[in-house]
């Protein structure tokens, strides 16, 4: 069974995990490759599918994305070397499923990721039918926006601000450079407000 190391664990170790890793999912044992598949997949199942929820898949249709990330994945991995961050290079997979599936379903397109976002506060509050309505209202308004924003800085916005990556994870997920995500951030934020504001959403208070 392959230990994986977990973040802000000493960075050569994982380098070492996660070359192992490679090895054993390449290994002519297909025993190994599968025992490996299986680590990797129960391991970062629920990360790829939050993930996939936050850059506003439907619900219906999330499992399904994420189960697709992962055969690609599975695919994938014969025709690299290493790898070197498993969590990196299977999100990078996933903004590139995740825009796959919006261009299919760009007309029913609908944003869940407040939803999953807002979960742990909505558990720590009494529910009401008040704070129900309000919700959804938000989520409706904020579905609205990112509908409008440009890919590139909605996936910048997501990674940053819901998956709290730091800049470099978030340019090695999406395979650009730092100073373009830090730049990409101050655009996000400034488009979504512009927009918010422009769809009646006001300082974005309500």
């Amino acid at each position: 069974m392959i230990a994986f190391v977990r973040r802000g664990h000493n960075k050569d170790v994982l380098a070492m995990a996660n070359t192992a890793l490679t090895h054993s999912l390449r290994s002519a044992s297909r025993a190994e490759r599968e025992a490996a598949w299986r680590a990797v997949y129960d391991e970062h199942f629920d990360n790829v599918y939050r993930l996939a929820c936050r850059f506003g898949v439907p619900l219906a249709d999330v499992e399904d994305v994420a189960q697709r990330a992962f055969v690609v994945a599975h695919r994938r991995i014969q025709e690299i070397d290493e790898v070197r961050n498993v969590g990196a290079w299977l999100r990078a997979i996933v903004v590139r499923v995740v825009a796959e599936h919006h261009r299919w379903l760009r007309v029913r397109r609908v944003k869940q990721w407040v939803l999953r976002a807002s979960a742990e506060l909505e558990r720590a509050q009494v529910r009401t039918p008040e704070r129900d309505a309000a919700a959804q209202q938000a989520q409706a308004m904020v579905a609205r926006v990112l509908s409008r924003m440009s890919p590139k800085l909605r996936d910048v916005l997501v990674l940053l601000e819901l998956e709290q990556l730091d800049l470099a994870e978030t340019a090695e997920t999406l395979a650009i450079p730092v100073n373009t995500v830090r730049s990409r951030r101050r655009l996000a934020r400034e488009q979504f407000q512009r927009v918010w504001q422009e769809l009646g959403g006001g300082g974005g208070d309500d």
